[in-house]
């Protein structure tokens, strides 16, 4: 989303003061003389360790008998170095994004890989 100076101070009403802490504080990045886009620090390292822990741990299961192992097996075990953001956190990602199916079972829940 961009804004030009103009939008800023009118629309929004922000003076040049706040403008130049947004700027300061990341929220605002410099498009070009009188112009900013809207940003989000840290944004970009954080889609990377997402990215990369969604593959290290679909990798995991991939590498498991039949590609599929129990919930609680998998939750036990020693994250890889790629699961910057913690196993949960991935676990419930491959979850909810329908990577991997979820079958009940008498000894909990299995996670199986989906076929896409």
């Amino acid at each position: 989303m961009s804004y030009n100076r103009e939008e800023m101070m009118e629309r929004h009403r922000f003076s040049d003061g706040e403008i130049t802490q947004l700027v300061h504080a990341g929220l605002l990045t410099v498009r070009d003389a009188g112009s900013w886009w809207l940003s989000i620090p840290g944004a970009g390292k954080f889609s990377k360790h997402f990215i990369k822990g969604r593959k290290a741990l679909l990798s995991q299961i991939s590498r498991s008998r039949y590609k599929e192992v129990l919930l609680t097996d998998l939750s036990s075990r020693k994250p890889p170095p790629a699961l910057r953001l913690g196993m949960e956190y991935h676990i419930h990602d491959i979850i909810g994004a329908g990577l991997v199916d979820c079958v009940p079972t008498p000894s909990g829940a299995l996670l199986r890989l989906s076929d896409l």
